[in-house]
């Protein structure tokens, strides 16, 4: 674990959280919605549980207590909440115009105001952005951007990222179609470049960039929901879409920091260790 602390993560992530999920693929007429929600749940929570115990057992409670505190990192620009909240309605909004021109469904929030607000609480927590952040981009992301370009990392975390939720394609749910996996995987990098964006730009805050997967999440759960199989053509602009926007922020704010007026975010005890001096209180740590 010491010497490879990011493959570790990685097969660990991947093994804890496809078994917890192989009834949904392998026992889909066994398990009940009930049962299924909660394999969800449980699921989407691995890749932070697992950053957490790897970090506590690897570097100690200094390293933990780090890590934990960019959850609390609220005090940034305040143009950063209009990106993480304004940004996915703008994109949004871009299909909403651009299906209406195509002759496409009409589009509905689907559900109340309150319905939607308790809704995206619901997808923080126990939902998968914060099951998911802590692990992937509090954990992993610091470790690549210390050896590579922040568009580097990025761009290898998104197929990794990826992947790790095709058993979720596999169940035979409805809109779970081979064409929207491939727009899925698609936007994969293009999302992963804007959360990388978005936390070396606020200084590593984990809570924009948990507010933020929620935000870009609810219009597509909100279109599925309400469309059912004519969702494919909305759910794909916006994958588009969300390509664009991500190729805008390479170019405005280049690959190397993936920000303009903040250098990338590294973990802290790799870049002592690359100096040759170790972190306070923190052992020098091998090399992933």
């Amino acid at each position: 674990m010491k010497r490879h602390p990011i493959i570790t993560f990685f097969v660990l992530t991947y093994a804890l959280t496809w078994a917890i999920e192989s009834p949904l693929v392998f026992l889909t007429d066994s398990v009940t919605a009930t049962q299924g929600l909660v394999l969800v749940i449980l699921a989407s929570n691995v890749p932070s549980a697992v950053a957490i115990v790897l970090t506590a057992v690897v570097l100690g409670r200094g390293a933990l207590r780090k890590l934990l505190g960019r959850l609390l990192i609220w005090h940034v620009n305040p143009i950063w909440y209009l990106v993480v909240f304004l940004g996915p309605v703008a994109l949004t909004g871009g299909v909403v115009g651009l299906n209406a021109l195509m002759g496409g469904p009409a589009l509905s929030l689907g559900m109340s105001l309150l319905g939607i607000a308790i809704f995206f609480a619901i997808s923080i927590f126990p939902g998968s952005a914060l099951g998911e952040e802590i692990g992937w981009r509090g954990y992993v992301l610091p470790r690549l951007q210390s050896r590579m370009s922040a568009l580097s990392a990025a761009l290898l975390i998104a197929p990794i990222w990826a992947l790790w939720h095709l058993p979720l394609w596999l169940t035979g749910e409805p809109g779970r179609t081979p064409t929207l996996y491939t727009g899925f995987l698609v936007s994969a990098f293009a999302l992963s470049i804007i959360f990388t964006w978005v936390y070396n730009s606020t200084g590593g805050s984990l809570l924009m960039i948990v507010l933020l997967h929620a935000t870009v999440n609810l219009p597509l759960t909100l279109v599925r929901d309400d469309l059912g199989p004519q969702a494919t053509v909305p759910v794909l602009l916006y994958f588009g879409l969300l390509v664009v926007a991500a190729i805008v922020v390479v170019i405005v704010a280049g690959p190397k920091h993936l920000s303009r007026k903040r250098r990338k975010q590294v973990q802290e005890e790799q870049q002592a260790a690359e100096s040759g001096v170790a972190a306070p209180g923190v052992a020098k740590p091998a090399p992933a």
